[in-house]
């Protein structure tokens, strides 16, 4: 009955294009990464890196360098 369009955007933390996801203030996070991120320790390696994603827009930079 009716097309219904989907649009996809690209998550800022692993770049692949995902129609399910949020924004968290500037940058699109898929489900899969938020996933990771909640289950993520503190002392896990990948935390920083983690991190650094999350500061790669320039508003979340902004407000995360407080």
């Amino acid at each position: 009955m009716y097309n219904q369009v989907v649009r996809m955007e690209s998550c800022g933390i692993c770049n692949e294009e995902s129609e399910k996801g949020f924004f968290l203030l500037s940058i699109w996070i898929c489900l899969s990464c938020e996933r990771k991120m909640v289950e993520l320790e503190v002392e896990d390696p990948s935390y920083a890196w983690y991190i650094d994603r999350l500061r790669g827009s320039k508003i979340n930079n902004r407000m995360l360098s407080h």
